[in-house]
């Protein structure tokens, strides 16, 4: 075959498939395949991501549920004048027999120390109990101090105390039972264990 004829066809061939690959109809069919099978990865990934996501807060959920836990015992009192040497359980003790008519031993506090930065002229007291029967005692009968300026709070996690700061923004009362929230909305309480369940509250 001659060379010049080769050339021609090759050259005809070429612009054959330069015609081919500029046609609009093959353009659009690539592009419509690519993203086809773009989609699927994209799709693909992202539920992955959301079952990451789904794993990732079970995770924290349970972390602040064995935190919590941790801290069953424990109570927060508010609003008590701090002293230079003062004793922390003799304090609690004292609270307990002249506003609750309660014996509470020292040696039923575990532990007990000021807590964080001054509130209203004090820091508050963190209380550890030996046993949740005694906190609960003493948490039952915290109503008692309703016109004093000291206040008995259950100690929350960090996420939690968020938490309960939100509920009482958008609810205006809240309280806790055994470290659940707890809010009234109309004649019906609902109990908050996450940001999903606050969002449900229709004020």
């Amino acid at each position: 075959m001659p060379t010049d004829r080769v050339l021609r066809d090759d050259t005809s061939i070429i612009q054959i498939v330069e015609k081919v690959l500029k046609s609009d109809v093959l353009l659009n069919k690539i592009s419509k395949i690519i993203g086809e099978k773009t989609a699927e990865i994209i799709k693909c990934y992202q539920e992955k991501v959301d079952l990451l996501e789904t794993k990732l807060e079970k995770a924290y959920e349970d972390i602040d549920a064995l935190e919590q836990y941790s801290r069953r015992n424990n109570l927060r009192v508010y609003g008590i004048p701090e002293t230079a040497s003062e004793n922390t359980n003799d304090i609690i003790s004292s609270l307990c027999k002249n506003k609750f008519g309660l014996e509470i031993p020292s040696s039923s506090i575990d532990c007990s120390h000021r807590l964080g930065k001054v509130e209203n002229g004090s820091r508050p007291i963190l209380v550890k109990f030996c046993n949740r029967d005694v906190k609960q005692q003493i948490y039952n009968n915290k109503r008692k101090l309703k016109v004093t300026k000291t206040i008995i709070r259950e100690d929350l996690t960090k996420k939690r105390m968020s938490l309960m700061k939100d509920v009482l923004k958008k609810c205006g009362s809240a309280w806790t039972t055994n470290c659940s929230i707890f809010a009234k909305h109309g004649n019906k309480v609902y109990k908050i264990n996450s940001y999903n369940d606050l969002d449900k509250i229709v004020i």
